[in-house]
């Protein structure tokens, strides 16, 4: 327990010898004040390190290396990645290109295929396809360059509370012999995986399936959902299953990813379901209807956002018209609300086991 300078300054002035001035300002007080203060900051700095060298109070570089004492890495920012298309002569590998102050360097794939990578590590606004992808320096014979679909998107650096769930979830578990727990942990420590929901026997015996999130709590690209498919059972002999209408890969089953001999695996991405919210708003003095809607998609995204990595169970994930309600009145330009529908009507949503709620549009008037 952390001792005040105050309570060491005392406790020494007590023990004096007898007959010693301990008054503020004698020889014994002044010499004896800033070994006190001393010895305090070194019972604070031991009462910190103490609480840093927990799973639950370690934080930043601390709870990293406590993460690595249980084989969990940080995931690290990625850049976001795009499909490109152009016309005329074909640019370089390499070429910068620039959109709204973002720019991008265009790089080949190992399947073959052009795509434009941010310089930048970390989330940033999504770029609809068709964009102009402007070159940061003349392309002879180019005559247009476009940005295309997202292949995936950027990701900021995996959070404290982010790391310290999954330490916590593989501590207890446990995540061992390819049980649930062991899937999700397995299908968690790719970098881009913020969530997976994993569903056993979900074709019958020895299957087990996985919906992934991306750490944005988007839809993952194929070429994330193929990095967790082969690293848990590589698909190469051509298995698929026909469940409700879609095709799916099914991994081999041979024991050569770090599944089970026998284990066939499913890695899916999560389908993204698109959440449009309109309403009529009284606007605080001050603001503007764009100002409101920029305030409410910026927090409605960040509630979807939280449904979608932050709530296990998928059944548990609800968008619940009263929670919009009040993210909607929590904003500083908004003063009151009527008429608020969600996808064209009052009732909440459940997306179901496949699928994700994204915001779609916000209507304000």
């Amino acid at each position: 327990m952390s001792k005040s300078y105050e309570d060491i300054l005392k406790e020494v002035l007590n023990n004096a010898p007898p007959g010693i001035d301990t008054r503020q300002g004698s020889i014994y007080y002044d010499s004896i004040a800033g070994i006190c203060l001393t010895i305090a900051r070194l019972y604070a700095d031991i009462e910190t390190q103490g609480r840093l060298v927990t799973i639950v109070r370690a934080v930043g570089e601390e709870l990293t290396v406590k993460a690595a004492e249980y084989g969990i890495v940080r995931h690290p920012a990625t850049p976001a990645k795009y499909h490109f298309s152009y016309e005329g002569e074909k640019p370089s590998v390499g070429e910068r290109f620039y959109n709204d102050g973002s720019y991008f360097a265009l790089l080949y794939s190992d399947d073959g295929y052009y795509y434009l990578q941010a310089e930048a590590d970390g989330a940033a606004p999504l770029i609809s396809s068709g964009t102009a992808a402007i070159p940061v320096n003349e392309i002879a014979g180019m005559t247009a360059a476009t940005f295309g679909e997202l292949i995936e998107s950027g990701t900021e650096e995996e959070d404290d509370d982010s790391l310290r769930t999954r330490v916590q979830e593989k501590i207890a578990g446990p995540a061992e012999n390819g049980n649930k727990q062991h899937y999700k942990s397995w299908c968690e420590s790719i970098d881009g995986i913020g969530h997976a929901r994993i569903y056993p026997l979900w074709n019958g015996p020895n299957t087990v399936k996985a919906v992934l999130i991306d750490s944005s709590g988007r839809a993952c690209s194929s070429e994330k959902v193929k990095e967790v498919q082969d690293y848990i059972d590589p698909a190469t002999r051509g298995y698929t299953a026909n469940v409700d209408g879609y095709t799916y890969t099914v991994g081999d089953g041979t024991g050569d990813g770090v599944a089970n001999l026998g284990a066939h695996f499913t890695a899916v991405s999560a389908r993204e379901m698109s959440i449009d919210v309109s309403f009529s708003a009284d606007l605080a003095s001050g603001y503007t209807k764009d100002i409101a809607k920029n305030q409410v998609k910026a927090a409605l995204e960040a509630y979807l956002e939280n449904l979608a990595l932050n709530v296990a169970a998928a059944e548990d994930v609800i968008i619940r018209a009263a929670r919009i309600g009040a993210i909607i009145i929590e904003q500083d330009a908004i003063l009151d609300y009527s008429d608020l529908t969600i996808n064209g009507g009052t009732s909440n949503i459940a997306p179901g086991d496949n699928s994700i709620p994204v915001l779609g549009e916000v209507t304000v008037s």
